[in-house]
């Protein structure tokens, strides 16, 4: 069946394009509804499903109702941007709020991020899972190889220990995974690329064995405010990825959790949609919310309305859910402390000082007045 035809009243591409105004009214004025279905990864609970995309979903009408979706939400940031005169009117840096103190978490930054990648690695590596359930890998050397590749990442990462070696694995994993997935399902996960580039930039931080090494804790001064933007950039790519291979250009997939999971709550409300326009309005959301993240446009905002779905999902699918989005719960974090115009100085004093510390070794010995046996 072609992306122009239907199939038992079933919507399919062109119809659904014809019918998006609908849809994208939804998006406007209750993309907050939609949350779950946006945040949810249809793969992790869909047996058999993976597939990347649906022939000739690229150049349909879908693609073309997102990418004015998109253009409309990002021209409008930009307006909106203009008008306060800057971004930084509505969420200025910690310290224009009033609460400088906050300031301090700058040290925890790069610890909060990398324990949040590491969970789901070590999860996934023990499992024989490359990234998530829906990637397993052959019970062959080279599926041991990556499975363990894996661990050894989640183990430097929650240690701080050679940090910038664990996250080059990293993203070399992902690039030998193209090798036994198609690459877009590795793509799905490029949000971890992202984690690994910012740790390359940033290090461990001064809470990590890195830092008690010396110099391997050390953060690249004239790299650093590109950290934050790898990883938003790269971040934001993951979720528009997902908008589409699991949404847009992946209707039947969609369906099938849809209708598996009685997923569609619409029904109830006084703006009932179909199935599929219901589909259609919660990829809507997943890529407009990817495209601002891109665009660096009211990225404090835009995560602020991230939360929402992020969080709603995981009590509907439980653990398997909660431990896939803990590197984008991390990285949201991030964004929201490292925001645009953050002074990153104290993260760099935070480490130069931990660096200090271990350069002085330990103190006159004291007696104390218990000792281990």
């Amino acid at each position: 069946m072609g992306w122009g035809e239907t199939d038992g009243g079933v919507m399919t591409g062109r119809t659904i394009a014809r019918r998006g105004p609908l849809a994208v009214v939804v998006v406007l004025l209750g993309s907050q509804a939609l949350a779950p279905s946006a945040a949810a990864h249809e793969r992790w609970f869909v047996p058999g499903g993976d597939a990347p995309i649906e022939p000739g979903a690229v150049f349909s009408g879908v693609t073309l109702l997102a990418l004015a979706v998109v253009a409309a939400a990002i021209g409008g940031a930009w307006l909106a941007d203009r008008i306060a005169a800057g971004r930084r009117g509505l969420f200025p840096p910690l310290e224009r709020l009033g609460i400088g103190g906050l300031a301090n978490l700058s040290a925890w930054v790069p610890p909060i991020l990398a324990i949040h990648a590491a969970i789901p690695l070590l999860v996934n590596g023990v499992q024989l899972h490359l990234f998530a359930p829906n990637l397993p890998l052959p019970r062959s050397l080279g599926g041991g190889l990556l499975a363990m590749a894996q661990i050894l990442v989640a183990l430097s990462f929650l240690y701080g220990a050679f940090t910038r070696g664990g996250a080059i694995l990293l993203a070399l994993t992902g690039l030998a995974g193209m090798l036994y997935f198609h690459p877009l399902l590795v793509l799905e996960h490029c949000g971890l690329l992202g984690i690994a580039a910012f740790l390359f930039i940033t290090g461990r931080g001064a809470f990590s064995v890195d830092a008690l090494l010396g110099r391997l804790g050390r953060p690249r001064p004239d790299l650093l405010p590109r950290a934050v933007l790898a990883l938003r950039i790269l971040t934001g790519f993951a979720v528009v990825v997902l908008g589409f291979t699991e949404k847009l250009w992946n209707f039947e997939l969609a369906r099938e959790f849809v209708r598996g999971h009685d997923f569609n709550f619409t029904r109830a409300t006084p703006l009932p949609l179909s199935d599929d326009q219901f589909i259609l309005a919660a990829g809507l959301v997943e890529v407009t919310v990817g495209a601002l993240l891109i665009s660096g446009l009211w990225t404090r905002l835009v995560i602020l309305i991230a939360l929402v779905p992020f969080n709603l999902s995981v009590p509907f699918f439980g653990w398997g859910e909660l431990v896939g989005h803990l590197p984008i719960y991390g990285t949201l974090i991030v964004l929201l402390i490292w925001g645009p115009g953050q002074d990153l100085t104290p993260y760099i004093r935070s480490v130069e000082e931990a660096e200090a510390r271990a350069a002085e070794g330990p103190g006159p010995e004291q007696p104390h007045p218990a000792q281990a046996v």
